[in-house]
């Protein structure tokens, strides 16, 4: 029996060192696709990545068959790190100021993190079907993140009124918006920190 097991480990530890150098090389690749998208190289070629990556192009291709499921995975690596960063732990709950707070802080610093991903999403999403269905999954959970958020506020509202104030309150605060802010205004994140406050609240909060 021992010598069985010793023989059976010794024939798993080279397919689990395969497999751990595999996801080291995914990890390595991917990071660096997700750095030409923050230069804006928004559909980097898989040579690119190849030469900026230092892995040989024949390791790239047995691990993808094209540039777009390249992309598609970068995306998706860089969305698993956006949830984190979307999360907000007490959802809907205490005073208006406090909730404020919380989601233009989340929002900010979630364009901060990830606002080339977003932008590459929106460049590829025409051609790549699947990154086109992440893209629209991806906003309705923002919009209705958006709507937990403030359901106080909302359900104080008329049923028009309400509706009105979702769909504003949602173009202001999704990725695209912020990016319209910080990138083709070139306003810094203090000013959009204010214009977002601000504006919600004039939204949201009535003084009646």
């Amino acid at each position: 029996m021992t010598d069985g097991a010793i023989t059976q480990q010794s024939d798993e530890a080279p397919v689990d060192g395969r497999v751990a150098r595999r996801q080291r090389n995914l990890d390595t690749v991917l990071d660096v696709v997700l750095e030409m998208f923050a230069e804006d190289m928004m559909f980097p070629s898989i040579e690119q990545a190849s030469k900026r990556s230092g892995l040989s192009l024949r390791s790239l291709y047995r691990y993808f068959a094209d540039p777009g499921e390249l992309v598609e995975a970068a995306i998706k690596r860089s969305q698993a790190r956006a949830a984190e960063l979307t999360h907000l732990a007490h959802i809907g709950e205490g005073p208006f100021a406090e909730r404020l707070d919380d989601f233009v802080s989340m929002r900010l610093r979630l364009y901060e993190t990830n606002g080339s991903m977003f932008r590459a999403t929106i460049h590829n999403a025409a051609n790549h079907p699947r990154v086109r269905d992440e893209m629209i999954t991806n906003r309705r959970l923002l919009r209705d993140q958006f709507e937990l958020q403030f359901g106080p506020e909302l359900a104080a509202m008329s049923p028009r009124e309400r509706s009105s104030a979702v769909e504003a309150g949602n173009v202001l605060t999704q990725i695209d918006s912020i990016d319209l802010l910080r990138r083709v205004r070139n306003l810094t994140v203090a000013e959009t920190d204010t214009i977002l406050r601000d504006s919600l609240t004039a939204l949201l909060v009535t003084t009646s």
